[in-house]
């Protein structure tokens, strides 16, 4: 008996390149991890985002904290009316709203919002305790 050449392999063994139906079941496997995947990026995206607008403004509030506290008394409350937002913190934080109103005491509470879901109900907010005028009694002093 005589074998002819390339009949003794197994079966497909001396083919190349990939079926239709292996390509599409890879096709099928890649795009199933992709679209798994793609919500988690995209969320991810949005957190990145979320964590650099509050790194930007509580950065523009420990700022504008500094500056309240270094003002003379005198001046205070020419800050308190028009609280001014720098320029950074107008461009990147979308429609950006900074307010500030006297808390309890010697305290001042600077609240910033932006355009962000639920940040326009729970502002950051910052207290900052000015220092007494000369001649006043401190808080601690009263006790």
């Amino acid at each position: 008996m005589t074998r002819r050449a390339g009949h003794d392999r197994g079966c497909g063994a001396g083919r190349r390149g990939f079926s239709s139906l292996e390509a599409v079941a890879a096709l099928t496997i890649l795009l199933g991890i992709v679209g798994s995947t793609m919500p988690l990026l995209v969320r991810h995206l949005r957190l990145l985002a979320d964590s650099r607008h509050e790194r930007i403004a509580t950065q523009e509030l420990a700022n504008l904290a500094e500056r309240l506290a270094s003002l003379p008394a005198a001046d205070v409350e020419a800050f308190l009316s028009r609280p001014p937002l720098s320029d950074l913190a107008r461009r990147r934080l979308p429609e950006a709203v900074l307010t500030a109103r006297r808390g309890q005491a010697d305290a001042v509470v600077l609240a910033l919002s932006w355009d962000s879901p639920g940040r326009a109900l729970q502002p950051l907010q910052l207290a900052v305790w000015l220092p007494a005028a000369a001649g006043e009694p401190r808080p601690e002093a009263t006790r």
